[in-house]
């Protein structure tokens, strides 16, 4: 198959949008403060289940994203430093009354307005054609020390995602901070915009050609 080529004569870039990843502040707040928190594996000491959260956090209001230099004050979705994803009430109430399925709102214990968000629909994301790095392997827990090339996104399909919530199948960090990528399809995307829901930008996902 010959690849398609722009008008300089460079191979031109994907074009098959099949749905949008999540771009999320960060919260400025960590989910766990201490490694003695989280059970760890004997070799690497790294954690054995990355997605386990602690349900004594504590949202802040005052949210901040170091990279990017914006402020956001009050999202309705926010990423701790270690990477889990905290979701409003606001947030949580528009997923249930679309309907949306294959999402956990997990609680915490002192702060009934935020969640800690899981997604449990996957999609097989396309580490080859990505160029994702998989750096020490380790043979205990089974784990690599980092997952790293993870955006802009390539998934192993070539249709749209329907209109739900959807999580990688690769969970991307480095040694105690990893986390999956939350993507939406494009309907979803709009619906999202429409109820111009606090925090959330949106880079496009890529399937195959």
């Amino acid at each position: 198959m010959v690849s398609p080529r722009s008008s300089s004569g460079k191979s031109a870039g994907p074009t098959n949008i099949v749905g949008y990843t999540l771009s999320i502040p960060d919260n400025g707040r960590h989910m766990f403060m201490h490694k003695s928190e989280r059970k760890r594996c004997s070799a690497c000491s790294y954690p054995l289940k990355f997605l386990s959260y602690n349900p004594k956090f504590k949202s802040s209001s005052r949210i901040v994203d170091r990279h990017d230099g914006y402020i956001t004050s009050k999202p309705d979705i926010s990423s701790t430093y270690d990477l889990f994803y905290i979701a409003s009430g606001r947030f949580r109430d528009f997923c249930l009354n679309e309907g949306y399925d294959g999402l956990i709102f997990d609680k915490f214990n002192d702060d009934p307005n935020y969640f800690n968000l899981r997604v449990r629909r996957r999609v097989k994301f396309d580490a080859r054609r990505r160029r994702t790095t998989f750096d020490k392997y380790c043979r205990v827990c089974k784990n690599y020390e980092s997952v790293v090339g993870a955006t802009p996104s390539y998934l192993l399909r070539s249709s749209p995602l329907s209109d739900n919530f959807y999580r990688t199948d690769l969970i991307f960090g480095s040694e105690g901070r990893r986390s999956p990528l939350i993507l939406v399809g494009p309907e979803t995307k709009t619906k999202l915009q429409l109820a111009k829901l606090k925090g959330l930008t949106f880079q496009p996902a890529y399937g195959i050609e």
